[in-house]
């Protein structure tokens, strides 16, 4: 019987008693087995703590941080700790589908996909209450170059490729890649998996692999219209990386679309949490 490699699953958590158990118990029931679910609190102050500690799982490795370190730090603590071939991150409020873990791993493991090194999917938005807001496709299946993948994203204004909870990377390709960088919160996603498609190709997954959730804790939520800017922001920076093979018309494409998009994200955020 063939090995199944270790795949970390990294939570960090902020005063996320609301959501984390549900959390917690979607990466436990795995279809796939050979997990470790490193959870990272970042000083939570409400009852996280209490919460992870209810589970009796010895899957779980938990951290807790002496100071508030942020996001960045946060996030960047619970990667640095992760021990497994294929690491996954995501949100204390998200969810995975049960087989999300083990249909990743197998585009990782077929011998025909060496030069991949992200493997995302399509996903469920979800409201607080669990509600589905909307169904998201990532426009393609299959390999897709990593130079291709991001234009996508350019031209439809949007991180297309997901949240963290979407995708699963080589631990390898993340040394290389350098971790997280917090400079522009609202696009740390996106940036890592740029950085990461610098070395191979993305896989996307034609199935719902998982849930992301939209609550008035939700960064996208609060900055409002500033998201547009912060996108156009994070575009000029792969505009001056030559490496990414971003040009002018490709750019301004982006800054359009962006707007249209932010425009049409916020006038959802309003109708969900406005009332």
């Amino acid at each position: 019987m063939k090995i199944q490699p270790l795949v970390s699953i990294c939570i960090p958590a902020y005063n996320s008693e609301s959501f984390i158990k549900e959390t917690i118990e979607s990466v436990i029931n795995q279809s796939y087995k050979n997990i470790e679910i490193i959870i990272n609190d970042d000083f939570s102050k409400d009852k996280t703590v209490e919460i992870i500690y209810s589970f009796d799982d010895n899957r779980i490795k938990f951290f807790q941080n002496k100071q508030n370190l942020g996001a960045e730090g946060n996030w960047n603590k619970s990667l640095e700790r992760a021990k497994g071939k294929y690491c996954k991150i995501m949100g204390a409020d998200d969810i995975l589908s049960s087989n999300c873990i083990e249909e990743q791993v197998a585009i990782f493991e077929n011998p025909d996909n060496k030069n991949i090194v992200l493997v995302t999917s399509n996903k469920k938005v979800i409201n607080q209450d669990g509600k589905l807001i909307i169904n998201r496709k990532f426009p393609g299946k299959g390999r897709i170059t990593g130079i291709k993948s991001l234009k996508k994203c350019l031209y439809m204004g949007t991180n297309l490729i997901g949240e963290p909870a979407a995708g699963l990377f080589r631990k390898e390709i993340l040394e290389k890649s350098g971790y997280y960088n917090g400079e522009n919160l609202y696009m740390i996603d996106l940036d890592l998996w740029s950085r990461i498609l610098k070395f191979g190709d993305l896989y996307a997954i034609p199935k719902v692999l998982y849930s992301f959730r939209i609550s008035t804790k939700s960064i996208s939520t609060n900055i409002g219209f500033a998201q547009i800017k912060l996108f156009n922001t994070f575009v000029n920076k792969l505009y001056l990386d030559k490496s990414f093979q971003i040009n002018y018309f490709d750019k301004i494409i982006a800054e359009i679309m962006s707007f249209i998009m932010g425009i049409s994200r916020n006038l959802v955020y309003i109708l969900y949490f406005k009332k």
